[in-house]
């Protein structure tokens, strides 16, 4: 080791070094001799020997800017004296400046004037004195601190914000892709779906036509069940009785004026003869208005007018019959005026209506219990008489059994008639016997 020191010695010679005030050595060779005397020598010695090569070392290392030198921290210092500069309040005061600076730049884009008011700032800070700063230094760190806090939770929330959105963008992304995938799909199932409607037209043509003359062969269905009604129930001798049915509600449409008058299904006076039916007002007609019924008979254009007699002249009674069986009718008749527009050849469906405007009283059709009126329901009967029909046989052949044949109640009328015609001719004879006895004598 004594080679050693000796080598080092030499080495060394010459170069003017100034020894060291502790242990006499040259300083070059401080840190070798140092070194081996922490190793073998007492404590003081080694921190003693520290710090003699501590300051050579901070002697020998070159002096670096500061990194805030832009900033006006312009001394320059050795890389082990760092941490103390930037202690110092000239380094603070240029870190508070550059932060400042930066703090201000990043709201650039929300405030136009910011840049203005960061140079503004700069400037100030560079004219402030270095004791003050050091206040103002502390509270604005403080504000700073803030603002990043505040920065930092805004930033978090943009953070949140932004995977909120990418989530969206890619649900969106995902579901226009699924919308991609579907929408041949859906054109496929709507061309079919045109296809099915038209489809569906085409086959309805034919149903519509179907309904169509189903609605056609129902309504002729209708009229031909009325006709055959009709037939079942038409007369063909000149009488008819006719069955009016739900009296009190045809009433009330007749005060209502909603049907004010009914037509009683058409009768005959023979297969070939005239076409007749009788219209009657529930409520009146004219004079006789909410006071009797009227009853009418009506002279109808028949298949065989062209080779009938015209006016039509026959007799016409009116009956409505007793439904309590004490054959107490209400009887009326009237001859036609030959001269009026109603008897003569019809030239329409139907000649003007002409009868009995005040046939009979509306109170006693309506009082309760009414001997005309059983079940909601009263019957009338027309007789044209053709072959000058006696009136005093109207309540005779009123009397008979409507249920008979039309040629039995005939044959019961005509002898009732020889009858009463023999009753009379005995009559007459035995009124004049004594007569012609007289004279004789």
């Amino acid at each position: 080791m004594d080679n050693q020191r000796s080598d080092q010695n030499t080495s060394s010679s010459n170069v003017d070094l100034d020894e060291c005030q502790k242990c006499h050595l040259i300083e070059k060779e401080q840190p070798v001799y140092s070194i081996e005397r922490d190793l073998f020598r007492q404590d003081d010695s080694m921190l003693q020997s520290y710090y003699v090569v501590d300051e050579y070392n901070n002697d020998s290392q070159p002096l670096v800017r500061c990194v805030l030198a832009d900033w006006g921290c312009l001394e320059q210092v050795a890389e082990c004296q760092l941490h103390d500069h930037y202690s110092s309040e000239i380094h603070k005061r240029c870190l508070l400046a550059s932060i400042h600076y930066h703090v201000m730049i990043s709201h650039l884009d929300q405030d136009p004037n910011t840049q203005t008011d960061v140079e503004q700032s700069t400037i100030m800070m560079s004219d402030t004195d270095v004791a003050s700063s050091s206040i103002k230094c502390d509270k604005t760190v403080q504000s700073v601190n803030e603002l990043y806090e505040k920065h930092n939770k805004l930033y978090e929330t943009m953070a949140i914000l932004t995977d909120g959105i990418q989530t969206y963008l890619d649900d969106t992304t995902r579901l226009t892709n699924e919308l991609s995938n579907i929408k041949p799909i859906v054109d496929t199932y709507r061309q079919e779906l045109m296809k099915f409607k038209q489809s569906e037209q085409e086959q309805a043509a034919p149903v519509n036509e179907i309904q169509m003359n189903q609605q056609i062969m129902q309504q002729n269905l209708t009229e031909l069940s009325q006709i055959i009604e009709n037939v079942q129930s038409t007369s063909y001798d000149g009488t008819y009785i006719w069955k009016v049915k739900n009296v009190r509600e045809l009433m009330v449409r007749a005060q209502s004026k909603h049907q004010p008058s009914i037509y009683s299904p058409p009768f005959y006076s023979s297969p070939t003869g005239y076409k007749m039916c009788m219209r009657l007002y529930l409520n009146g007609d004219g004079i006789a208005q909410s006071t009797h019924i009227s009853l009418f008979f009506v002279v109808m254009r028949g298949e065989y007018d062209v080779i009938l007699k015209w006016p039509f002249h026959f007799k016409v009674t009116f009956c409505l019959l007793d439904q309590s069986g004490q054959q107490r009718h209400i009887i009326d008749s009237f001859r036609p005026d030959t001269k009026s527009d109603s008897f003569q050849l019809p030239k329409t469906q139907m000649n003007s209506a002409s009868g009995i405007p005040k046939f009979f009283p509306l109170s006693m059709i309506q009082q309760e219990g009414s001997d005309y009126l059983k079940d909601d329901t009263m019957f009338i009967k027309c007789i044209v008489n053709f072959n000058d029909f006696p009136k005093l046989m109207l309540p005779y052949s009123l009397s008979l059994n409507p249920g008979l044949p039309d040629e039995v109640q005939k044959q019961m009328i005509n002898s009732e008639l020889e009858r009463r015609q023999q009753q009379y001719n005995q009559q007459t004879i035995g009124t004049s016997a004594p007569k012609c006895a007289n004279s004789c004598a």
